[in-house]
């Protein structure tokens, strides 16, 4: 049989009592140290992916303002062409507008008295008149001024229209100059 005899004083007993509880604190606060170091790095490297998913989402909305954008300017660059190109053919009318209104002044200040027009027909630039007068005279005076006019050319009045002397029906064809319908008039 084995006798153990304790020869250590009670003040060392509780000295290496109180080691061996030192020890043990140094060890649980090593183990909770490294959960708590892991812990923390656990949080940094979550923090860290959440900053990327975060900046992932950013430039996913600032791609798809970016993309509102442009589909914005894309609208309003089809709304300018379409614009424009209406622009383009209204041009394009009003320079093929004639101003008949020209004409009629003309006709006006060319009409001598005694002479009347009962129909007046327009192709092109080309002018039928058919109308009345009361002598050849007057008839042969308004020809000649129609002829003088600087918007009338080509002034045609067959010579069957002078057979009778006095209430003559006639008919004169003439032609307009293009500058003068397609100019407008100036007041």
């Amino acid at each position: 049989m084995e006798i153990k005899l304790n020869l250590i004083p009670p003040y060392k007993k509780e000295e290496i009592k109180k080691a061996q509880y030192l020890k043990l604190i140094i060890k649980m606060e090593a183990i909770l140290s490294v959960f708590v170091i892991v812990f923390f790095v656990f949080l940094l490297g979550l923090g860290h992916i959440l900053d990327l998913n975060m900046e992932i989402v950013e430039q996913g909305a600032e791609a798809s303002r970016e993309k509102g954008q442009y589909e914005k300017i894309r609208h309003y660059d089809e709304r300018f062409k379409e614009i424009n190109s209406q622009i383009v053919d209204i041009a394009k009318i009003k320079g093929d507008q004639l101003y008949w209104s020209n004409m009629f002044f003309h006709f006006s200040q060319s009409i001598l008295p005694g002479v009347s027009i009962q129909n007046l027909a327009t192709k092109d630039y080309a002018v039928f008149l058919v109308g009345k007068a009361d002598s050849r005279e007057s008839l042969i005076a308004f020809k000649e001024k129609l002829e003088r006019d600087e918007c009338f050319s080509g002034v045609n009045l067959p010579l069957s229209n002078l057979v009778s002397k006095g209430s003559v029906d006639f008919q004169i064809d003439l032609e307009i100059r293009e500058e003068c319908v397609q100019i407008k008039n100036r007041k």
